[in-house]
């Protein structure tokens, strides 16, 4: 029988912290109390605690990161003078008319990028180059992050690159109302919206009004940003992504702001647009290196993922690298207790199947009471039970979480009595492998995409998938050859 590797996600479970509502999840989950004597255990510091950031951490790793050196190797690097969009970019720039650059400001590593390109073309000598940013930061509390992007961006941006205006991603409606369309000509047409050229100031008087940033009335942070005919917009994504808003409220406005409907605003992007308008980019998509598909396909392995069915597009894009595709390596199988907890039906799943890594997806953060939460932490201790003892000396097994979860709840349905459970940021990794003894190697702290790199390496025997289980007296062997 081929070695499998099991991942047992408990999404919201944690490390209680201090002042936390105190649940005994020994006595909620005997069968994991069982596990965690025989195997190993570490704590993963998760930076995310929303399920979705965590979700994608798991299934891509850090996708800025990737998707940034993508951008810098595949893209400015190596296709930049043949592109075939870059071409029409450096033709349609040719004149004096500005060009204006969108961009997300969710990491400042992307200013360089924008250099690079704007250095490489051929502009005329009083050539105006605006750059807009648009906000989408969902929640007031990351205006302190990014207010320092901003800054940042603003600091180190070529001297002839100006940042234009500032407005919240999702600001406009699908279908413009008068208000927004009256606006929308005041921004991006005519410069005539609110000026703040402080900008830190003004996202500073925006968090302080509760205001969030993907929802932020546009502002100006120069004068003369506005588009006029003959323009060239480049949307600068990191990733396939949605801004037909923008590009809506451009294109409706355009015939009457210009008295004319044969007006020339050429537009393209770094990515492929998902956009109901042909945009030309200079790469279709962002290859993740990290992602589980990748992985598969480089392994010549297949996974099934055991979830909630309301959860399946979203696992199935993430899984898939932020694609929309039906891979038959990828597979998906309904949550379903009452046949999880026949060991018979978990043994079909594991050892006779033909999936290589399985990963059973449960949530604790739909819980209504602390008595709610406790029988959903028992329900899963039974298919967790039936888990560990089908791996048991079989296959890798690996219980954790993707994200901790803190709640205030009820104590039951009959005891209104409000406490507060907080499970945030300490996420606990159980292991266990008899083909790994307790006695030579030892499980590490890491992140949530080390977590799946590890169950893969598990099973795929690969020096260039990190893992996070090493040998014991890995750091003093380190620390003794750094000395010579």
């Amino acid at each position: 029988m081929a070695k499998k590797s099991v991942i047992f996600l408990i999404n919201g479970l944690g490390i209680e912290k201090a002042g936390s509502y105190s649940i005994s999840i020994d006595q909620c989950m005997p069968k994991l109390a069982h596990v965690k004597e025989t195997s190993y255990f570490t704590t993963a510091v998760i930076s995310s605690l929303e399920y979705r950031s965590a979700y994608q951490r798991f299934f891509l790793g850090d996708t800025y990161k990737a998707e940034i050196n993508y951008i810098k190797e595949h893209i400015i690097n190596q296709q930049l003078p043949g592109n075939p969009t870059y071409q029409s970019l450096q033709a349609s720039v040719n004149n004096e008319n500005k060009l204006h650059i969108f961009v997300e400001p969710t990491n400042n590593q992307v200013v360089e990028l924008i250099n690079t390109v704007v250095n490489s073309l051929t502009l005329p000598e009083k050539k105006e180059v605006y750059l807009h940013l648009l906000l989408s930061q969902p929640t007031v509390n990351e205006y302190k992050n990014l207010i320092s992007i901003v800054n940042y961006i603003k600091y180190h941006l070529n001297s002839h690159i100006t940042v234009g205006f500032i407005i919240g991603k999702d600001y406009f409606s699908e279908e413009l109302t008068k208000e927004e369309t009256d606006f929308a000509k005041k921004l991006l047409f005519y410069c005539s919206a609110e000026r703040w050229i402080d900008t830190e100031k003004k996202l500073t008087s925006l968090q302080e009004a509760n205001v969030r940033p993907c929802v932020v009335p546009g502002f100006c942070a120069t004068n003369n940003c506005f588009i006029s005919n003959g323009d060239t917009i480049m949307f600068f994504n990191t990733r396939r992504d949605d801004y037909d808003k923008f590009i809506n409220t451009i294109l409706a406005n355009a015939p009457e702001v210009f008295k004319t409907d044969s007006y020339s605003i050429p537009i393209l992007s770094l990515i492929k647009l998902n956009s109901k308008y042909d945009i030309p980019a200079f790469a279709d998509n962002i290859v993740y290196d990290s992602s589980l598909s990748l992985l598969l396909e480089k392994s010549d392995k297949e996974a099934l993922i055991v979830t909630d069915e309301k959860n399946i597009n979203l696992v199935n894009l993430l899984a898939n690298g932020l694609n929309n595709v039906n891979n038959p390596a990828i597979q998906f199988m309904k949550l379903n207790d009452t046949y999880y907890n026949d060991i018979n039906n978990i043994t079909g799943l594991i050892d006779n199947s033909i999936y290589d890594l399985i990963i059973f997806d449960y949530h604790l953060d739909a819980s209504r009471t602390i008595n709610d939460l406790k029988e959903q932490l028992s329900k899963i201790d039974i298919v967790l039970g039936n888990v560990a003892a089908v791996c048991e000396n079989k296959h890798s097994l690996f219980i954790t979480s993707l994200y901790g979860i803190k709640k205030t709840l009820p104590l039951a349905d009959y005891n209104t009595e409000m406490v507060t459970i907080d499970y945030e940021m300490q996420i606990p990794i159980f292991f266990f492998d008899y083909s790994y003894p307790r006695s030579k190697y030892a499980l590490f702290p890491g992140e949530t995409n080390d977590i799946l790199n590890s169950a893969v390496r598990c099973i795929w025997d690969n020096s260039e998938v990190y893992t996070l289980i090493k040998p014991k007296g890995i750091i003093t062997n380190l620390l003794k050859a750094f000395k010579k």
